[in-house]
């Protein structure tokens, strides 16, 4: 091609336009990464982006909520807790979150009882609660209890040989209960032959298996609270001795005898029949995002027998199909259907109940009840198995009316530690160690034979 001074201004042209355009495809580039954020988490578990219960929990935010971290700029925590708090305000527009000074505002520390440096403090209506040690899991419950409209009181009954929530035996709550503290809610006990009256701000009312026998006082405290729309979780055991027919009756419920027999725990290398499995969940607010086994030892079947009745009843614990409850000892040789009284699964360990009244100052309310066959599984010995501690934290949500707030658990790291055998280690250590030199090794020398042959 002729070169004149014609094609020498085209070809200018033609530099200067794409030098424009690149620069303004760059700076465009540039602007909408100011504007739009896209990321890929590619850890296993996705342990760097919220968890799916964390970011159901900020869709249900519906006032502004502030979050403001007490950090010293040299502290090295601060990129940490700025990426972290960072995702919450990608997900909700209503968050605003602040890395502040300490050193700069004595005033507000006071103001906040601050003790640490990383200390943050999260307000939402006017309250606040401050959290020291650092996870999602614990900004994302703390979040969950400040979301509470007002205080939710779970009173536990004492006094007849019940699970204790403050115990750290192994058939104690203490565990559970902890969790539920965590969570917003505020745990209490109840003697009922030391105060002959349930307090009025009763939320929720726990019965974890009363072994002894009730008072007929008791009893109609009891009745009277159910009577009158008060929510209930009842914990029983086959074991049961405690007189609560009058309960069962109220709720038209029947206790199959027996414990419920699981031939599959033994695949899971449970030397145990007597512990029942559950995997598959009917649909309720109680098993939303419970996706792993919960474990049941040693548990009863529970009946609904209102045909016609006020009460809607709903099985949320149910075993599958190979389940029985055994009503004969359990040793030696058991067999399905050798008793009258046994009965093939699928069997409810636990039931949901609810029904519409009108409270006594007219307004109508939604009562709700959960009861089950089995309290060893919310148990300190037991609760860490499988889902047992989110679904019994659901129980409670969805008792206390607070569904939006049901199985806020975020997931934790699977991949942080490297498990190999010894005879990967040894393959690693010989490859790395002596086969990867020898074949450097091997290719200088090769390489230097053909270029001294040259």
């Amino acid at each position: 091609m002729k070169i004149n001074r014609k094609t020498r201004l085209q070809l200018k042209l033609q530099s200067g336009l794409f030098v424009l355009l690149f620069v303004t495809f760059i700076g465009l580039l540039g602007w909408f990464s100011t504007q739009y954020k896209f990321s890929f988490d590619l850890t296993a578990n996705q342990r760097n982006s919220l968890s799916e219960p964390t970011l159901r929990l900020l869709g249900s935010l519906q006032k502004p909520l502030k979050i403001s971290a007490f950090i010293s700029p040299v502290n090295d925590q601060k990129e940490i807790l700025d990426t972290l708090f960072q995702r919450y305000q990608d997900q909700q527009a209503l968050i605003e979150y602040s890395s502040i000074n300490p050193d700069l505002v004595p005033e507000r520390l006071r103001e906040f009882n601050i003790q640490q440096d990383g200390e943050v403090v999260i307000e939402y209506e006017g309250r606040s609660e401050n959290i020291r040690q650092l996870t999602e899991s614990n900004v994302t419950n703390t979040i969950a209890g400040l979301l509470r409209q007002g205080e939710r009181w779970v009173v536990f009954l004492a006094g007849h040989g019940e699970r204790n929530p403050y115990g750290d035996a192994n058939h104690d709550l203490q565990i559970f209960a902890a969790r539920a503290s965590q969570k917003g809610l505020h745990i209490e006990t109840v003697k009922l032959t030391e105060t002959p009256q349930l307090p009025d701000n009763t939320d929720i009312l726990v019965i974890a298996d009363a072994s002894a026998d009730l008072l007929p006082g008791e009893i109609k405290l009891i009745t009277d609270y159910v009577k009158h729309g008060g929510n209930l979780l009842w914990l029983t055991e086959p074991t049961t001795g405690s007189n609560l027919d009058t309960l069962s009756e109220l709720l038209e419920i029947e206790f199959l005898p027996g414990v419920i027999v699981d031939p599959s725990t033994q695949l899971l290398g449970l030397d145990r029949v007597d512990f029942a499995l559950a995997a598959d969940y009917p649909r309720h607010p109680v098993t939303t995002a419970i996706d792993s086994i919960t474990l049941y030892p040693k548990a009863r079947a529970i009946e609904f027998l209102g045909e016609h009745s006020e009460w809607l009843a709903e099985p949320v614990i149910r075993t599958h199909d190979r389940t029985w409850n055994e009503t004969g000892k359990m040793s030696g040789k058991i067999m399905q259907g050798d008793d009258a009284a046994e009965q093939a699964g699928p069997l409810t360990i636990g039931l949901a109940l609810s029904r519409s009244l009108q409270a006594d100052d007219g307004k109508l309310l939604t009562q709700r009840i959960v009861v089950t066959g089995d309290s060893d599984f919310l148990s300190n010995q037991f609760v860490g198995n499988g889902s047992n501690l989110n679904l019994g934290l659901n129980m409670l949500n969805w008792l206390s009316h607070d569904d939006n707030l049901i199985a806020i658990s975020p997931r934790q790291a699977r991949d942080t530690q490297l498990n190999l055998s010894p005879n990967h280690q040894l393959f690693i250590a010989i490859t790395f160690l002596i086969l990867l030199p020898l074949l450097l090794l091997a290719s200088g020398i090769t390489i230097w034979l053909i270029r001294r042959k040259r």
